[in-house]
This record gives C-alpha cells, structure tokens and sequence, in this order.
C-alpha cells in the first residue's frame, strides 16, 4: 500500500519548479522574466536576491522593487499499459491513461527593498523560493488508477495472511472504486527572505555581500473520492494530510569590476535543511502508507553556486551570461513516503538590455536547465524535465526614480517518453508560460 501512494506524495518534494534547478526557483522577479540573465545584476534592487553584493553599486536612496507572476502550465503524464490484463481493467472501468493539471497561478509576488549610501548598502527580500502553488487533477491520475488496480490485483492472488476474506474483499473493492473516481490536489508553497548587508572597497573595483536566509515551508495533499466502496473501507472519502517547515542559512557574494564597463560575480547560498512536520492525517489507508501525526521528513532546498558577468559594448547595450549550479546529491529532497536521489543541476543563461532612451528599455534572453533527474527519481504530477527558455521585456520611466516592467516567458521543457516507475512506462510533459508586472522606485538621498 506504501507503493500505491508514493507517486503523490513524490509530487510534494518537487512540485511547481517552474524555472531554476530541481528544488530551486530562479525567477523570483519580473527582471527575471525580461531577461533570465540576472547574476551580475548591479542596477536594480532585485540583485538583492542575485547578486547581494551588486547592491553596493546601486545609486544612492532607498530602492523599492515589488512584482507578481502570472503563470500559466499544463502538466501531463500518461501511463504506457503493455499487457491485455491492465489495459482491459482500464477500459472496464472507463478510465483514461492520460492526466494532467492546468491550475493557473495568479498570485506568485516578489518584493525586494535596498538602501545605499556610499559604499553602504542594506537590503531585504521576499518570494516564494520553491512550490508556488495548486496542482489539481480534477480527474485523477493514471499513475494513481494502475497502482489502484496494480493493488487490487495482488489483494486477490496473494491475499495477506489472517485478514478475513470479507475484509479483503471490501479492500479490493475500495482500491477498484478509488482508480476509477478520484481527484487529487496537492497544495506546495515555501516562503523565503533574506536580510543582509554589502560594502564596496578598493575605490570601487570590489564589494562583498552576506545574508541571513529564513524559509517557511507548507504542504498538504487530497487524494478524494466520491466512490461509495472506497469510502467504507477508508473510512471517509478523503486520504490526506498537511506539514509545515522552517528552515534557515546563508549567502555569500563578491562583485568586482576589473576594468570599466566590466562586472564579475561569484555567489553562493548554502543548503536550507527544511524538516516538515505531519499533521491533519485523514484516512484509513494513510495510516497504512506510514503517514501519521507528528513524523518528519526532510525537504532541503540545496547550495547553489553562481557566477555573473555583464559588459556594456557600447552605451545603451549591456550583455550579460549567468551559471547557477545547484549542490542536489548534498540535500534531502525527500516525500513523507520515502527518499529521492537527484543528481547535481546546472543552468545557463545569456541576455541584453538596450536602452532606447531616457524613457525606455527593452531587454531579451535565453536560458538552458539541465535537471538532475535519473532512472530512481522525478514525479509523474510535476514533472522535472530538461528545458530551455526565452524571455522579454519592457521597462518604462514615466517620470523620474520610478519604473514599470512588463515580461514574458516561454519554457520549452523537453520530454520523457520512457520514464519507468513500479515497472510501468510512463510519458511525462509540461508546458509553461508566465507574464510578469512589477514596479521599481527609488527615494533619492
């Protein structure tokens, strides 16, 4: 029975990444939409999630930057039935081998605050640096229908030594009625800010940055039905629980600006050990996959390492390339069921800023994620896939100190046509687009 639920517990370690690596969010502003390129950031208050120490080249005052995202996804997995067997048990019960959830996310805010003077600068920062969201398969899944089934089957052949046979009947029966009704919404969000300072030096060729790193984590996950043979033996129509965490670390950076028109960045963050907490456990057949009040499980958001640089080849145009890698094998990113083993992430990005003029800007950028997936880990209801991404945007300075973003993007995920899970072949996808407004303004001292 453990095994039947894994596969929506698994959605909990990893759901909604929607850019960044396995566990981490890259797009924590509307300037990362414009142009994912972001790690020599120097000139904006976002760099206080960037590039912490580029916020001693900020211009003097007190930064105010605040945005939100609009995301728009589809997430699909379809179960690959080689065997007359399964395939009839699917079609008796009308059942599609094809799933997806295409819950739009319209609240996913950012909020950064920076406050410069000379070679001075404090800042803070606020998003949702993992999760984000609702996944919602309002007509089940087929993962989930084929363990069902997969389950009933086994109840039958090799039945479990002392349980009356009335009650492996009832058993079985409420396994069939759950594959072929059920619904299933998982809920995963974690908060994160930061507070920190940066100081430039060596009459403004180097600076340094550090920063405290709070995150508060929330999960919960339905799995329902409405099936009046499920209920009986679940005792309720309603297999579920919620956890929360708190987990904290640090950020390191350094700037420098070897030559004119020329900035360099290195940053590293280190792991979040996030250990969630059960509570709120529904049903019968939860307290058989081992979900009880109280257990603990461990959800990190790993180390990241990143590098910048930017150079303005000409006044108005400012190219720039950015590298994030993130330390996977070093954390737990673990379900409240079992463990998972990602591999170590990288991701790459090249992008442009022009400046038409005193009023406008526009810039674009590409990106390329190669995800730490194997054979033992990724999750059929948010899947982790290799991507590559393209974004643009538009800045507008109405009047002086203040500015108005608007952005796009669009992420081509590749797709897993042979991902292999309790012995079924499955074919994983997604697609993803997200628009972006936000506003920035600067109180001059």
């Amino acid at each position: 029975m453990k095994r039947t639920f894994a596969f929506a517990a698994a959605a909990m370690s990893v759901a909604f990444a929607f850019a960044g690596g396995v566990e981490n969010k890259t797009n924590m502003s509307t300037g990362y939409l414009r142009n994912p390129s972001r790690n020599a950031e120097f000139q904006r208050p976002e760099a206080a999630f960037y590039n912490i120490a580029g916020t001693a080249f900020l211009q003097d005052g007190l930064w105010i930057e605040a945005g939100n995202q609009f995301v728009f996804k589809e997430y699909k997995h379809e179960i690959q039935i080689d065997d007359a067997t399964t395939q009839a048990a699917f079609d008796n019960l009308h059942i599609d081998t094809s799933s997806s959830d295409k819950t739009t996310v319209w609240l996913y805010p950012d909020f950064d605050a920076v406050y410069h003077q000379g070679d001075f600068a404090v800042f803070m920062n606020f998003g949702i640096y993992a999760g984000g969201g609702t996944l919602n398969y309002d007509d089940g899944s087929s993962a989930i229908s084929g363990l069902f089934l997969k389950k009933a089957a086994g109840l039958a052949t090799n039945p479990p030594a002392g349980m009356p046979a009335q009650q492996i009947q009832a058993l079985g029966a409420g396994l069939q009625g759950g594959a072929a009704d059920h619904s299933l919404k998982v809920d995963s969000i974690t908060y994160g800010g930061e507070l920190g300072g940066s100081y430039k030096f060596l009459d403004g060729m180097i600076s340094v940055g550090a920063a405290f790193r709070m995150v508060y984590g929330t999960q919960s996950m339905e799995l329902t039905s409405s099936n009046s043979n499920f209920k009986t033996a679940n005792g309720g129509d309603t297999i579920g629980y919620d956890a929360k965490a708190t987990g904290f670390g640090g950020v390191f950076g350094v700037h420098a600006r070897p030559i004119d028109k020329l900035d360099l960045s290195v940053q590293y963050s280190t792991i979040n050990k996030i250990k969630y907490k059960v509570d709120n456990v529904d049903g019968n057949f939860a307290k058989e996959m081992g979900i009880e009040d109280g257990k603990k499980f461990n959800t990190d958001l790993p180390a990241t390492l990143s590098f910048g640089a930017s150079y303005s080849v000409i006044d108005p145009l400012l190219l720039s390339f950015s590298c994030n890698y993130y330390f996977n094998k070093q954390s737990k990113m673990n379900s409240v069921l079992g463990e998972t083993d990602y591999d170590n992430s990288i991701e790459f990005a090249l992008g442009a800023d022009y400046r038409i003029n005193e009023m406008f800007s526009t810039s674009l950028g590409f990106s390329y994620s190669k995800q730490g997936t194997n054979d033992e880990s990724n999750s059929l209801f948010a899947p982790v896939l290799d991507s590559f991404c393209i974004g643009g945007g538009v800045e507008v300075t109405p009047i002086e100190n203040l500015t108005l973003t608007a952005a796009g993007m669009w992420v081509n995920y590749f797709d897993n046509d042979d991902y292999v899970m309790s012995g079924k072949s499955f074919n994983l996808s997604k697609d993803l687009f997200m628009a972006s407004l936000g506003v920035t303004y600067r109180l001059p001292f």
